[in-house]
Protein backbone atom coordinates (compact mmCIF):
# COMPACT_ATOMS: atom_id res chain seq x y z
CA UNK A 1 0.00 0.00 0.00
CA UNK A 2 1.24 3.67 -1.04
CA UNK A 3 2.00 5.76 2.12
CA UNK A 4 0.49 8.94 1.51
CA UNK A 5 2.63 11.81 1.69
CA UNK A 6 1.60 14.96 3.24
CA UNK A 7 3.42 18.45 1.94
CA UNK A 8 3.52 20.95 4.86
CA UNK A 9 2.53 24.58 4.06
CA UNK A 10 5.16 27.18 3.73
CA UNK A 11 5.54 30.71 3.20
CA UNK A 12 2.91 32.67 2.44
CA UNK A 13 0.26 29.99 2.48
CA UNK A 14 2.06 28.75 6.00
CA UNK A 15 1.78 32.63 7.64
CA UNK A 16 -1.79 32.80 6.48
CA UNK A 17 -2.47 29.31 8.11
CA UNK A 18 -1.17 30.71 11.14
CA UNK A 19 -2.87 34.36 11.31
CA UNK A 20 -6.51 32.02 10.68
CA UNK A 21 -5.34 29.74 13.15
CA UNK A 22 -4.81 32.55 16.10
CA UNK A 23 -8.17 33.88 15.38
CA UNK A 24 -9.87 30.86 15.35
CA UNK A 25 -8.62 30.61 18.71
CA UNK A 26 -9.02 34.07 19.91
CA UNK A 27 -12.36 33.86 19.04
CA UNK A 28 -13.26 30.26 20.45
CA UNK A 29 -11.77 30.29 23.35
CA UNK A 30 -10.13 33.48 24.00
CA UNK A 31 -6.66 35.04 24.48
CA UNK A 32 -5.65 32.52 26.63
CA UNK A 33 -5.95 29.53 24.17
CA UNK A 34 -3.85 31.52 21.92
CA UNK A 35 -0.74 29.47 22.55
CA UNK A 36 2.44 28.69 20.40
CA UNK A 37 1.67 25.09 20.99
CA UNK A 38 -2.61 25.31 20.07
CA UNK A 39 -1.52 27.44 16.88
CA UNK A 40 1.46 24.80 16.06
CA UNK A 41 -0.89 21.94 16.52
CA UNK A 42 -3.48 23.41 14.54
CA UNK A 43 -1.94 24.71 11.51
CA UNK A 44 0.45 21.59 11.63
CA UNK A 45 3.71 23.82 11.82
CA UNK A 46 6.36 23.58 14.55
CA UNK A 47 6.46 25.89 17.60
CA UNK A 48 10.15 26.84 16.41
CA UNK A 49 8.88 28.23 13.03
CA UNK A 50 6.34 30.53 15.22
CA UNK A 51 9.46 31.38 18.26
CA UNK A 52 11.35 32.03 14.95
CA UNK A 53 8.78 35.02 13.76
CA UNK A 54 7.49 36.44 16.74
CA UNK A 55 8.35 37.27 20.64
CA UNK A 56 5.04 35.91 22.34
CA UNK A 57 1.88 34.38 21.21
CA UNK A 58 -0.03 38.02 21.57
CA UNK A 59 2.43 39.58 19.29
CA UNK A 60 1.42 37.18 16.58
CA UNK A 61 -2.36 37.68 17.16
CA UNK A 62 -1.57 41.62 16.77
CA UNK A 63 -0.32 40.54 13.46
CA UNK A 64 -3.13 38.06 12.57
CA UNK A 65 -5.81 40.82 13.35
CA UNK A 66 -3.90 43.71 11.34
CA UNK A 67 -3.55 41.39 8.48
CA UNK A 68 -7.15 40.01 9.01
CA UNK A 69 -8.35 43.46 8.81
CA UNK A 70 -6.84 44.79 5.78
CA UNK A 71 -7.99 41.59 3.68
CA UNK A 72 -11.13 42.71 5.08
CA UNK A 73 -11.15 46.26 4.09
CA UNK A 74 -9.65 46.54 0.67
CA UNK A 75 -6.55 48.75 2.63
CA UNK A 76 -3.66 47.63 1.29
CA UNK A 77 -1.50 45.61 4.14
CA UNK A 78 1.71 47.01 2.66
CA UNK A 79 1.15 50.87 1.17
CA UNK A 80 3.63 52.16 -1.34
CA UNK A 81 3.05 54.46 -4.53
CA UNK A 82 1.77 51.64 -6.67
CA UNK A 83 -0.80 50.27 -4.59
CA UNK A 84 -2.62 53.44 -3.69
CA UNK A 85 -4.76 54.90 -5.87
CA UNK A 86 -4.00 58.51 -7.51
CA UNK A 87 -6.69 60.70 -7.40
CA UNK A 88 -4.65 63.44 -9.18
CA UNK A 89 -4.90 65.86 -5.99
CA UNK A 90 -3.71 65.98 -2.59
CA UNK A 91 -7.40 66.73 -1.11
CA UNK A 92 -8.47 63.25 -3.50
CA UNK A 93 -5.72 61.49 -2.33
CA UNK A 94 -6.58 62.47 1.26
CA UNK A 95 -10.09 61.97 1.02
CA UNK A 96 -9.89 58.23 -0.30
CA UNK A 97 -7.44 57.60 3.01
CA UNK A 98 -10.17 58.99 4.72
CA UNK A 99 -12.61 56.42 3.44
CA UNK A 100 -10.13 53.55 3.51
CA UNK A 101 -9.28 54.20 7.10
CA UNK A 102 -13.08 54.23 7.83
CA UNK A 103 -13.18 50.73 6.47
CA UNK A 104 -10.01 49.45 8.17
CA UNK A 105 -11.17 50.33 11.33
CA UNK A 106 -14.76 49.62 11.63
CA UNK A 107 -13.08 45.81 11.01
CA UNK A 108 -10.36 46.33 13.91
CA UNK A 109 -12.64 47.54 15.94
CA UNK A 110 -14.38 44.51 16.86
CA UNK A 111 -11.24 43.08 17.66
CA UNK A 112 -10.00 46.58 19.50
CA UNK A 113 -12.46 45.98 22.09
CA UNK A 114 -11.57 42.36 23.03
CA UNK A 115 -8.32 43.46 23.67
CA UNK A 116 -9.16 45.96 25.23
CA UNK A 117 -11.37 44.65 27.48
CA UNK A 118 -8.17 41.97 28.40
CA UNK A 119 -5.94 44.58 28.68
CA UNK A 120 -7.72 45.99 31.79
CA UNK A 121 -7.86 42.82 33.33
CA UNK A 122 -4.31 41.38 32.58
CA UNK A 123 -2.86 44.63 32.63
CA UNK A 124 -0.86 43.51 29.23
CA UNK A 125 -0.55 45.93 26.09
CA UNK A 126 -2.26 43.78 23.39
CA UNK A 127 -4.54 46.89 22.37
CA UNK A 128 -1.64 49.24 22.40
CA UNK A 129 0.56 47.25 20.06
CA UNK A 130 -2.48 46.79 17.65
CA UNK A 131 -2.55 51.26 17.81
CA UNK A 132 1.29 50.78 17.14
CA UNK A 133 1.25 49.17 13.96
CA UNK A 134 -1.99 51.09 12.79
CA UNK A 135 0.23 54.41 13.53
CA UNK A 136 3.30 53.28 11.87
CA UNK A 137 1.16 52.03 8.29
CA UNK A 138 -0.82 55.67 8.69
CA UNK A 139 2.91 57.65 8.61
CA UNK A 140 3.92 55.42 6.28
CA UNK A 141 0.93 56.31 3.75
CA UNK A 142 0.96 59.58 4.76
CA UNK A 143 4.19 59.85 2.99
CA UNK A 144 3.27 58.11 -0.11
CA UNK A 145 0.46 60.89 -0.49
CA UNK A 146 2.92 63.86 0.62
CA UNK A 147 5.48 62.94 -1.80
CA UNK A 148 2.86 63.03 -4.91
CA UNK A 149 1.65 66.48 -3.96
CA UNK A 150 5.36 67.35 -3.88
CA UNK A 151 5.83 65.81 -7.39
CA UNK A 152 2.62 67.99 -8.78
CA UNK A 153 3.64 71.09 -6.70
CA UNK A 154 0.77 71.22 -4.14
CA UNK A 155 3.28 71.16 -0.63
CA UNK A 156 7.29 71.80 -0.31
CA UNK A 157 7.85 68.62 2.14
CA UNK A 158 6.45 65.92 3.84
CA UNK A 159 4.73 66.80 7.22
CA UNK A 160 5.75 66.01 10.75
CA UNK A 161 4.87 62.92 12.13
CA UNK A 162 2.07 64.05 14.36
CA UNK A 163 0.30 65.94 10.98
CA UNK A 164 0.49 62.56 9.18
CA UNK A 165 -0.59 60.53 12.23
CA UNK A 166 -3.80 63.00 12.26
CA UNK A 167 -6.44 61.83 10.19
CA UNK A 168 -5.52 58.22 11.59
CA UNK A 169 -5.74 59.35 15.12
CA UNK A 170 -8.99 61.35 14.53
CA UNK A 171 -11.18 58.63 12.80
CA UNK A 172 -9.91 56.29 15.87
CA UNK A 173 -11.01 58.63 18.33
CA UNK A 174 -15.42 58.20 15.88
CA UNK A 175 -14.78 54.87 15.21
CA UNK A 176 -14.41 53.59 18.71
CA UNK A 177 -15.64 56.60 20.89
CA UNK A 178 -18.77 58.24 19.08
CA UNK A 179 -19.11 57.19 15.42
CA UNK A 180 -22.65 58.81 15.68
CA UNK A 181 -20.85 61.92 15.70
CA UNK A 182 -18.40 61.17 13.21
CA UNK A 183 -17.96 63.28 10.22
CA UNK A 184 -18.14 62.40 6.14
CA UNK A 185 -14.45 61.67 4.56
CA UNK A 186 -15.14 65.22 2.91
CA UNK A 187 -15.67 67.34 6.01
CA UNK A 188 -12.96 65.90 8.29
CA UNK A 189 -10.34 66.34 5.10
CA UNK A 190 -11.43 69.83 4.28
CA UNK A 191 -12.33 71.65 8.12
CA UNK A 192 -9.26 69.62 9.66
CA UNK A 193 -6.75 67.18 7.91
CA UNK A 194 -5.96 69.15 4.73
CA UNK A 195 -5.65 72.90 6.38
CA UNK A 196 -3.38 71.10 8.99
CA UNK A 197 -1.04 69.46 5.77
CA UNK A 198 -1.55 72.93 4.60
CA UNK A 199 -0.58 75.07 7.62
CA UNK A 200 2.51 72.71 8.17
CA UNK A 201 4.11 74.22 4.83
CA UNK A 202 4.57 77.72 6.42
CA UNK A 203 6.52 76.41 9.35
Amino acid sequence: MEKKTQTRKRGLELEKTIYAVALQLFDEKGIEAVTFNNIAQRAETSRSVLYRRWDSPSSLLVDAVHHWAHENSGYPENIDEHSFPDTGSLRGDLIENAHQIANLHDKLSQYFIKFSMYQVVNGETVGDDLLEKAEIGAVRLGTVIANRAIQRDEIQVVPAKEVLMLLGNIRRYYTFLDPQQAPTPERLVDNIILPAWLAHQAN
